[in-house]
């Protein structure tokens, strides 16, 4: 009985995942400077939960198409700025992984880049009298 209880007990910590949380992307600036509009995205999570996590990974799929993977240490919480073209369809996905070379189930963000920023208020706007009749 009590080796059951120790099987159980091994069982659940070798099982044990661990998800980066809060795991955030914010459109913080559209760039019209190409003659195709580039929207600007700031990439955010949450401090590692586990101490022995040594590093983060940040996987990007743009429409399908893989483009890589970048290490980060694990004390990272801003990964900075991605570009993506209007319409795109994105994949995001980060996992912690340990010293032991374990990683975390992935957290996963899927979202279609979409220029959601209005334009600028019009500048001066007025009116002026000028006859009476």
């Amino acid at each position: 009985m009590i080796f059951n209880s120790l099987i159980r007990q091994m069982q659940k910590v070798g099982m044990r995942t661990i998800h980066p949380n809060a795991f955030r992307i914010k459109l913080v600036r559209t760039d019209k400077r190409s003659n195709s509009m580039a929207l600007i995205y700031n990439v955010t999570a949450g401090a590692v939960v586990d101490a022995d996590v040594v590093g983060r990974k940040l996987s990007v799929v743009v429409n399908g198409e893989d483009r890589g993977v970048t290490d980060y240490p694990a004390d990272t919480t801003s990964f900075g700025e991605l570009s993506f073209s209007d319409n795109d369809s994105v994949v995001l996905s980060l996992v912690d992984v340990d010293d032991a070379g374990n990683s975390s189930s992935p957290a996963v963000l899927e979202f279609v880049a979409l220029d959601t920023i209005p334009p600028a208020q019009p500048g001066e706007f007025g009116v002026t009298l000028v006859r009476e009749e």
